[in-house]
């Protein structure tokens, strides 16, 4: 007679396993890129709310002084940015209180505007860049935030539209702009180092105007003010990011504002005289966020045409017609 015992319980088979394994496996390779997509989206949100902020700051600016930023150049050396001037209306007065419009901004020794830059502003950095410090220890600030030890400053990952270097196409002229240490310097932009071209050999830019809304004549909605300057690649050329404190030098290098000349992502820093038209960009896939001078936040398409849309977009007053792909 047979007795009834209780059944060991069976466990899993080799192959089993694996079949388990292998649908994780590919469940994981499902979401995966679904979570980095909404990581991005959520990257991508919050840069276009960066442009946003600087472009209102930008606006605050306008409405008090009746005119964009001046960019200043004491003694010829490179003055202060147009970032710094605008610290107020991001919730930065204290910062603000700081600077020192009439000072250099990385004169030697570590004067006020050089040792701001050891303050990191979020609303300047997009958080799809890699690289929040500047590569040049030109921009190097002892003693960093007390730490005892030397480091280099924060930088900006959005710069201003000095306006664009090429040919108008529709008068077929080119655009205005300075001879320059570091290629040329646009003028048709919003936020250029002087919006005339200076015949005048001289580093007193209080001589030259700022521009103002109504200079925008192609229309706001339609004229590009802010960029971003953040993309994959710039890290070559360790140096193609400096401290947010940085402006522009008289007729040399500008730090704050970049003209539009290449199309996006493929002209970096080659450390000789391309510095002021490094090609805009950022590390968002197919494009980059910019401001436009309404207040506006666009994307921008990398594919976008360089003569016929972005050097239109570029100039604030050339009577170009420039259509958004």
């Amino acid at each position: 007679m047979f007795s009834l015992g209780s059944r060991r319980p069976r466990g899993f088979t080799l192959v089993e396993l694996l079949v388990v394994i292998a649908i994780i496996g590919v469940m994981v390779g499902l979401l995966l890129p679904a979570v980095q997509s909404a990581r991005e989206a959520a990257r991508r949100m919050q840069c276009s709310n960066n442009i946003k902020q600087t472009s209102l700051a930008l606006h605050n600016f306008h409405d008090t002084f009746k005119r964009f930023p001046k960019h200043f150049s004491p003694g010829g050396q490179t003055g202060v940015s147009w970032q710094a001037l605008v610290l107020s209306y991001i919730e930065q007065s204290a910062l603000r209180d700081q600077v020192l419009p009439a000072a250099a901004s990385y004169a030697a020794g570590q004067n006020a505007n050089r040792v701001l830059g050891q303050n990191r502003i979020p609303t300047y950095l997009c958080p799809s860049a890699i690289e929040e410090r500047s590569g040049s220890t030109i921009d190097n600030i002892t003693n960093f935030n007390g730490t005892g030890a030397a480091g280099n400053a924060y930088t900006t990952h959005y710069v201003g539209n000095a306006g664009p270097i090429g040919t108008n196409p529709v008068s077929k002229a080119p655009y205005q702009s300075n001879p320059s240490g570091q290629g040329r310097l646009a003028c048709e932009g919003v936020l250029p180092f002087t919006p005339t071209v200076v015949t005048a050999n001289s580093a007193n830019l209080d001589a030259h105007p700022a521009t103002r809304i109504r200079d925008v004549l192609d229309g706001t909605s339609n004229t590009l003010m802010v960029l971003e300057l953040s993309w994959k690649g710039l890290e070559m050329a360790p140096s193609s990011f400096r401290s947010w404190t940085r402006g522009v030098a008289y007729n040399n290098d500008a730090s704050s504002i970049k003209n539009v000349q290449n199309a996006m992502r493929t002209v970096r820093y080659n450390g000789g005289s391309n510095w002021n038209s490094m090609s805009m960009g950022s590390n968002h896939p197919g494009g980059c966020m910019v401001g436009m001078t309404d207040g506006g936040v666009r994307f921008l398409s990398a594919s976008i045409d360089l003569n016929t849309i972005l050097l239109p977009l570029a100039s604030r007053g050339g009577s170009e017609v420039a259509q958004f792909e």
